[in-house]
């Protein structure tokens, strides 16, 4: 298959070009020979008033014809054509770069790359804007007021300066001044002299004095390297008051950035009606530096603070900023004087958090979560990093574990280069914290075990609060999720995270309101999901997919899951954005939530399932002079009330099927099983059958791995009575055959009643 030639292509082009209602002619094509660039004038119809076509102009200097010079580039269709306008056109209007193409100015007829419109909308969409920028050129309406003061185009500037916008103009009062910061940048010098500065203004202002020059201003070759240096200098900053009359000083006229030299800049900062504030500031600069002629050269940042009439786009402040960089030198700054280059910057935003929300759809004006992170390891490292970049990283991480070399295989955070890795050796919640920090965040590590933190009060009250969101757990310890869910110290809600199966399977579970199911009975709940789909079952309980114990030295292992650091962060990420959403939708109000996520066929991607569970029935009970509490999850209860509606005139029962925390004092009633077909039902007993039991308590259990087991038996009562001597009977006969204790469980027209049985010497507990 052959391309089209290019001039049969840029034939074509042109004659879409001329079928447009708003072009009435076009020229024929002049090639360059030594550029291969295609010229093409087109003329443009203006729709003007009629009461400014007897003048054949708009009051901004917009014709009733207009000519646009398309530049055809050798490499078209490609890279679309670049559009120029008569080298007299007004340039002082809004939606103009920055740069002339042979002395004529350039329309930005679109908010974005040219190549973006042109592979969008074709050749039509760039010669619709056309249109449309000349219109509204003509009408004045280029900025529209309700969307905002259109800032001057920067970007295609090489310099650049990465600064808070916010904590800039928030320093423009009603009487003007300077300021001085901190300003550090790298220069980088290309073939021909050709040099760039990429720096950054640092947060604290300087009180400028001689003293201070030596320690302020410094720059060096880095690495040898002949075009690349590394600086130390200043920042100053600028900015307008009030007229003599008190009224503030606006600056409602827009200028293209046409800065090339000092004289340009005191002519702009006039303009801005900040040229006092500069020159003062420039006096005092010099007035430092005079007394240090060994400093030399450096590279000094300068930013004007225009008050402009309206909001600035994307910002909630009339303030714009207009950065500039010049090579300055001891002791009299501008070498050549009021002819010294100045070069136009664009201005990039710091790392700030409004700046992360911003950049992930969220409302900037949203405070930052309070939540607590339990595990600071492959997973919990993923969650932070992720939930950061949001702007909702954690305030609080607690992990007890160093770093090992071995983490690196999947820890979110990098070692540094060199032979010398200790600060990868570092504790896992500070270095976490610390990578926060980059990111605008502050967070504070606690190095202590979870367990431990949970059962004191003093460490508690450091690790959460009663405002906290949530509290995370990414640890995957058992020990730490049952403690959560004994603890009386946490009053806010516990999310867990978990990987199994070698990241195959992923697991988020969330506590309902009032921590009601709590995390203990979502996990009962998550293996009764796995009992009802066996073929996921059977995934995370094959042996070969399970922990083992990984050589991480000679005589050194570590028991963990073995994936890859790209599976891991699949989980991860969508877990971040569950959490993301939660944090900016809120929590489940009155249900828990299990959350099973799947890997694809292919491994490329997940498939999650959600469940709403509702709150358990919590029933107190003692055992030993112990407080215990049986909790029956709704599909145990709603299976009870389905046998009882079955069978109203007599009793009936069956087998109750959880788990049991001796951790928590908890028995989790999850399953029942429907009674054997030898069992006896009448209006004053139920005798449980064994036919075919046994037999149905292992194939429940074994699916699942054993996670779930019988924990006991349940019967109703027809009255609102008490358990008889047959029941207890009956409860120590069972717990005497388990080594658990055993769980009696009677349901009575007034509710349940609950009666335990130890297996250690057949003792019998009741409510």
């Amino acid at each position: 298959m052959t391309s089209a030639s290019p001039a049969k292509v840029l034939l074509r082009t042109l004659a879409l070009v001329a079928s447009h209602p708003a072009v009435s002619k076009v020229e024929a094509p002049s090639l360059n020979e030594a550029s291969g660039i295609t010229t093409v004038d087109v003329t443009f119809e203006v729709n003007l008033p009629n009461e400014w076509r007897q003048y054949g102009e708009s009051p901004s200097g917009v014709r009733l014809t207009e000519i646009v010079r398309f530049d055809f580039p050798e490499r078209f269709p490609t890279y679309p054509p670049e559009l120029s306008l008569r080298a007299d056109f007004n340039r002082n209007l809004p939606h103009m770069q920055p740069f002339l193409i042979d002395e004529r100015p350039v329309p930005c007829i679109y908010d974005g790359s040219l190549v973006d419109l042109f592979y969008q909308d074709g050749m039509a969409g760039i010669v619709n804007q056309t249109a449309v920028w000349l219109e509204r050129a003509a009408l004045g309406t280029l900025i529209d007021p309700r969307q905002g003061w259109e800032p001057v185009r920067r970007d295609s500037f090489q310099d650049y300066l990465v600064a808070d916008a916010d904590g800039l103009t928030g320093l423009v009062n009603r009487n003007g001044g300077h300021k001085f910061y901190g300003f550090q940048y790298l220069k980088i010098v290309s073939a021909g002299d050709l040099e760039f500065v990429h720096g950054q203004i640092l947060a604290d202002a300087i009180k400028l004095n001689s003293r201070l020059v030596p320690n302020v201003f410094g720059e060096m070759l880095l690495d040898r390297n002949p075009h690349l240096y590394g600086g130390k200098s200043l920042a100053l900053v600028v900015w307008p008051g009030k007229r003599p009359s008190g009224e503030l000083i606006v600056n409602d006229t827009y200028l293209p950035e046409t800065v090339s030299k000092v004289d340009d800049l005191k002519e702009r900062a006039a303009l801005y009606g900040c040229a006092r504030e500069l020159d003062e500031g420039l006096k005092w600069l010099e007035r430092c530096l005079s007394k240090h002629p060994k400093v030399g050269s450096f590279v000094l940042a300068i930013i004007l603070l225009a008050r402009r009439p309206f909001n600035v786009i994307g910002s909630d402040s009339p303030i714009e900023l207009c950065p500039y960089v010049v090579n300055c030198c001891s002791p009299n700054l501008f070498a050549n004087g009021s002819a010294t280059t100045v070069r136009p910057a664009a201005h990039h935003h710091a790392v700030t958090r409004p700046l992360l929300v911003q950049m992930t759809g969220g409302e900037v004006t949203t405070e930052r979560s309070n939540w607590t992170l339990l595990g600071a390891g492959s997973l919990g490292s993923k969650l932070a990093l992720h939930l950061a970049r949001a702007g909702n990283g954690p305030e609080v991480i607690l992990d007890k574990s160093g770093m090992t070399p071995h983490n690196a295989a999947r820890h979110a955070l990098i070692p540094e280069i060199g032979d010398m890795q200790l600060r990868w050796m570092g504790a896992k919640a500070r270095i976490l914290c610390e990578a926060l920090r980059g990111l605008d965040q502050k967070a504070t590590p606690i190095m202590a075990d979870a367990v431990n933190a949970l059962l004191s009060k003093g460490a508690a009250r450091r690790a959460w609060s009663k405002s906290s969101w949530a509290v995370v757990n990414a640890t995957a310890s058992l020990i730490v999720r049952d403690a959560l869910a004994a603890t009386d110290l946490i009053q806010t809600r516990v999310i867990e995270t978990a990987l199994f199966a070698s990241g195959r399977i992923g697991m988020i579970t969330v506590e309902g309101s009032n921590r009601n199911p709590n995390t203990a009975d979502l996990t009962a709940e998550y293996y009764a999901l796995l009992q009802e789909e066996p073929s996921l079952a059977s995934i995370i309980f094959d042996r070969d997919e399970a922990v083992s114990r990984q050589n991480i030295g000679q005589g050194c292992g570590s028991l963990t899951m073995t994936m890859s650091d790209g599976r891991l962060s699949l989980f991860a990420a969508g877990m971040a954005e569950y959490l993301l959403a939660r944090q900016r939708d809120g929590l489940p109000p009155d249900v828990g939530e299990v959350l099973i996520g799947r890997l694809s066929e292919g491994g490329l991607g997940l498939n999650w399932h959600v469940t709403q569970i509702p709150p358990v029935l919590i029933v107190p009970a003692t055992m030993d002079g112990e407080a215990w509490s049986v909790h029956v999850h709704y599909r145990a209860v709603t299976k009870i009330q389905e046998e009882i509606a079955r069978w109203p005139r007599v009793e009936t029962g069956g087998v109750l099927m959880g788990r049991l925390s001796e951790v928590c004092r908890t028995i989790h009633i999850v399953g029942v099983l429907d009674p054997p077909e030898d069992s006896a039902r009448s209006a004053s007993a139920f005798i449980l059958g064994t036919i075919g039991l046994r037999q149905q308590m292992e194939t429940y259990s074994d699916t699942i791995g054993w996670s779930l087991y019988c924990v006991g038996t349940w019967h109703s009562h027809l009255s609102p009575s008490g358990p008889s001597a047959t029941d207890r009977a009956t409860a120590e006969a069972v717990s005497l055959a388990r080594l658990t204790p055993s769980v009696s469980l009677i349901h009575t027209p007034n509710g349940f009643r609950v009666f335990l049985a130890d297996a250690k010497e057949g003792r019998v507990g009741g409510d």
